[in-house]
């Protein structure tokens, strides 16, 4: 696959090095010559300092011919016109445009054919959505519900399983009752996708996905997973707060109508499926005219203007009585001693906004529930969209390069029609399940997959291309 990107900021080449390690044939085009130098010491492509929005740049690397053609730079102009450029040039060619206005992010996907687009990216609106699931896992700890809650995968001490220490997980399959595998064992700070050869030791920490009835009869049943955030305190008037409001309002108003965007509506059906109504909200903005601003849009919210760094602003806007704080200002750093401050306090769930990988390696020796970064965000919504066989990322393991990830078997996929047993999988590939007409299970070597099936894996990022060939079917989305 080849694949064309212009821009290389901190999201192109987050997204370049993704697809890099994906074995793509990845050119990156970026105007500016420090940036571009900085590129191309840093990623394993070829990095051309020029314009992107050319028409002769544009020829020289063949954009015309590339699979993906994905327009990045922090400009929505330079991107929509790259795009159109490439779309009026080929046919073949699919194109992807980050956008930052609203009004471009909002266009119908016929409206986005007209400008020569196949997909928008709006990045605040992707953090949202990457902030809004978060939300949806409730307040419970080492618990991440997946597939709306019908599997969990959970987070355990091997010695919390002392019955399994020394036993491969062969044995501990065959004497099992329970539905459950243990996706994942972390040893020495390093994952390993187990096998059945695969031995528990003492000192290993495992994950172990499963419907929540067969984890709680194994592990015991787990409090605070089905809380919702009846009161949200959100800091800051940013963007991402803005289409985290947006989202809640589309979603929960009555009789609303199913978007054309595949996207918001899946967004929208899984708003309204955690949130019977709309949460309480506070927005805590210390600018006076962005808090009068935010009032006059959301007039359903309550708007407090003041400092969360002076004392008494974050209890007076009621911190101690919010189930779920998050810290959304445009400071990354500002974000997460607010949300490390809102624990403190005494709130259940405190969620950061991050813009890029610099303050990740803190996220498991801070207090803060969750970090969510920008880039990650913008990086999985590009990365489900090129990936064939509808490959998207459900779960990042944060020790290592290993995600869970889910594919769809088509019609045309040359395993539709095969048992488990006779694929040939990498070594570092675990299926760890299915999904037939809606109901999951936990599968097994005679398992025959057909066409509408949805496949769960644990895998290394590196095998996403090897995934592609052996399961097939047309590009995600």
């Amino acid at each position: 696959m080849r694949i064309v990107i212009v821009g290389a900021g901190s999201i192109g080449k987050q997204i370049a090095r993704e697809l890099v390690n994906e074995k793509r044939d990845v050119v990156v085009i970026e105007k500016n010559a420090e940036t571009a130098r900085i590129a191309d010491n840093e990623l394993d492509c070829l990095v051309i300092n020029d314009d992107g929005s050319r028409p002769e740049v544009l020829r020289q690397v063949s954009a015309g011919t590339a699979d993906w053609f994905i327009a990045l730079t922090g400009s929505d102009a330079v991107n929509l016109v790259a795009c159109g450029l490439v779309a009026a040039e080929s046919s073949k060619t699919r194109t992807i445009a980050r956008v930052e206005t609203p009004f471009y992010a909002a266009l119908s996907p016929a409206q986005q054919k007209t400008f020569g687009l196949d997909f928008l990216l709006n990045p605040a609106q992707e953090t949202a959505r990457s902030l809004i699931r978060i939300i949806g896992e409730g307040f419970a700890e080492s618990v991440v519900p997946l597939h709306q809650g019908d599997l969990q995968l959970r987070s355990v001490p091997a010695t919390f399983l002392e019955s399994y220490i020394g036993k491969t997980l062969g044995e501990i399959r065959h004497s099992s009752i329970k539905h459950f595998i243990i996706a994942a064992v972390v040893r020495n700070g390093s994952i390993i996708i187990p096998k059945g050869d695969c031995r528990i030791e003492e000192h290993d920490f495992l994950y172990v996905l499963g419907p929540p009835d067969s984890l709680n009869g194994l592990l015991g049943a787990i409090s605070g997973l089905d809380d919702q955030a009846r009161r949200i305190l959100i800091l800051g008037a940013s963007k991402i707060a803005e289409r985290f409001l947006d989202s809640f309002r589309d979603a929960l108003a009555s009789g609303e109508p199913i978007s054309e965007n595949k996207r918001k509506s899946r967004l929208s059906r899984f708003i309204r499926r955690v949130f019977v109504r709309q949460p309480e909200m506070t927005l805590l903005e210390m600018a006076e005219g962005e808090a009068k601003r935010m009032l006059q849009t959301y007039q359903d919210i309550h708007v407090v203007c003041g400092d969360s760094s002076d004392e008494g602003v974050l209890e007076g806007a009621g911190i101690s009585r919010a189930d779920l704080f998050i810290a959304a200002t445009d400071s990354q750093s500002k974000n997460i001693l607010t949300a490390q401050l809102a624990k403190v306090l005494g709130v259940k769930k405190s969620i950061a906004i991050t813009y890029n990988e610099r303050f990740l390696p803190l996220r498991n020796s801070i207090e803060v529930d969750s970090l969510i970064s920008l880039n990650d965000s913008v990086a999985a919504a590009v990365l489900e969209i090129v990936r064939k066989a509808h490959i998207r990322t459900i779960f990042s393991f944060f020790e290592d390069e290993v995600e869970i990830v889910e594919l769809t078997v088509g019609k045309d996929s040359p395993v539709s029609g095969k048992k488990l047993k006779t694929i040939d999988l990498p070594r570092d590939v675990l299926i760890a399940f299915v999904t037939k007409f809606g109901e999951i299970i936990v599968p097994n070597g005679e398992t025959e997959l057909e066409d509408g099936d949805e496949i769960g894996l644990v895998t290394r990022k590196d095998y996403m291309g090897i995934l592609e060939s052996i399961f097939g079917g047309t590009h995600g989305n």
